[in-house]
């Protein structure tokens, strides 16, 4: 599993060198850390083509040595608020199969950004594997390289009741590298951290990855 997804990074590694005009990709690395086993390899690669088609792949995100693909179509709007929304079709594959809709929304008013990632997610072994996840965040760019804000998380690996908990983020950034930390249940001794280091590809040249 894990040499399937490094071939599809090596491949999207390839595209990289040639986007075309209005084309995008990038690469997130999500680091878990807290009173619970420790994932350090909890990759997502992505891709989206100059006619908007988006391909999005996931390594121990759905689940444990599992992977994910999915693929679909961004829908987008600049102005006074500007957004963009990608509705994803995916099969998932490993110690869990089965099949994944979901939806990417990011939405920018001056210095405020709001960003959205949910999904429902069936086991084709068992139903009771099926879950619903999301991840939500609110931030405020503070400067061209740093942003601060809230998060709310949603995720079957660590809440089987389906329960959401709250945290902090604080996001430095330095041209086309991002590097969120998030503190989730700040006021629980039972809190614990995620370390994001992200980045981003646009237009045959290297984006700022704090702006959305």
């Amino acid at each position: 599993m894990k040499k399937r997804l490094l071939l599809a990074t090596t491949i999207l590694c390839g595209l990289w060198h040639n986007l075309p005009a209005q084309s995008r990709a990038g690469v997130e690395q999500y680091y878990y850390m807290g009173n619970y086993q420790t994932f350090a390899f909890v990759p997502v690669v992505y891709y989206q083509s100059a006619k908007k088609w988006y391909a999005e792949g996931r390594f121990n995100y759905e689940a444990l040595n599992t992977m994910a693909l999915y693929g679909g179509k961004t829908f987008d709007k600049t102005g006074v608020i500007s957004y963009t929304a990608s509705p994803l079709l995916g099969i998932v594959l490993g110690e869990m199969n089965g099949g994944s809709v979901g939806l990417n929304l990011e939405a920018d008013y001056h210095r405020l950004s709001f960003n959205t990632q949910s999904q429902y997610t069936f086991s084709a072994q068992q139903r009771t594997n099926n879950f619903v996840y999301s991840w939500s965040d609110l931030t405020y760019r503070v400067s061209g390289r740093f942003a601060a804000g809230a998060s709310l998380q949603q995720t079957k690996l660590y809440h089987v009741n389906g329960a959401f908990d709250t945290g902090i983020l604080l996001k430095p950034a330095y041209k086309s590298w991002a590097f969120p930390l998030y503190l989730f249940r700040p006021e629980s001794k039972e809190r614990y951290f995620v370390l994001g280091i992200n980045y981003e590809w646009e237009n045959n040249h290297a984006k700022n990855s704090i702006d959305h």
